[in-house]
Order: C-alpha cells, then structure tokens, then sequence
C-alpha cells in the first residue's frame, strides 16, 4: 500500500510547491509594479519635466499665456466697431462678469509670468554655480 500512496505524495509536494512559487512571483509582481508606479509618478511630476526641459517648459508656458491673454482681451475688450450699435441697446458698461473674469485672468497671467521668471532665474543661478564650481 505504501507504493499507491507515494505517487500521491509527489503530486501533492509538486502541487504545494507550485502554488508557494505562484504567490512568490505574484508577490514579485506586486512589489515591481508598485515600484514602477513610483517611478512613473516621480517621471511625470511637474518638477521634474520643468528641471528636464526648462527652455520647452519655459515657451509652453509663454505661449499659453499669450493665448490665454488674447481670449480674456477678446472677452474683456470693448465691442468693435460694427456692433457699437448693438453694445450702444444694450448698455455701455462692461458687465460686472466680465470685469470680473478680467481681473481674475489678469492675475492668473501675472503669477504665471512670476512664476516662470523665479524659476527661469533659479535655473540660471543654479547653472551658473555648477560651472563656477
């Protein structure tokens, strides 16, 4: 009877330590994907696309705030010439809304702008300091 039962033990080993090798590489799996995770999160964080490309960060930047400028300047401005008429029925003063959204624009463009000059210049001083020592 031993015989009969040997085969059977074999299979149950092989079976047990398939499965312990399974919840190994399953552990390895996690633990790889949740360094990837990290990795691809500190790859695409902000600051670390600006300090990789400061001078493409630095046009994007300016672009959309030239853009930016040109769409509140058109929602801002006053009515051009051919619907002088029309802005003259229905009233001469810029709505509370749009002075509003002007304001707010205006100070959003002037943060950028601040804040892509402070780190333009905290690039530049940090670029300087590595070639001086």
């Amino acid at each position: 009877m031993e015989k009969n039962t040997e085969p059977l033990k074999n299979v149950e080993a092989r079976i047990e330590k398939l499965e312990s090798n399974i919840h190994e590489r399953e552990a390895q799996l996690k633990n790889r994907a949740g360094e990837f995770k990290k990795e691809l999160q500190k790859e695409l964080s902000p600051e670390e696309v600006v300090k990789k490309y400061p001078l493409q960060s630095t046009g994007i930047s300016l672009l959309f705030g030239v853009l930016a400028g040109k769409v509140l300047r058109a929602v801002v401005s006053q009515p051009s010439e051919k619907n002088i008429q029309q802005a003259m029925h229905l009233k001469s003063e810029p709505s509370e809304l749009k002075s509003a959204i002007g304001s707010i624009g205006i100070d959003a463009l002037r943060s950028g702008k601040d804040l892509v000059f402070n780190y333009l210049k905290y690039y530049l001083d940090n670029k300087i300091q590595q070639k001086k020592g």
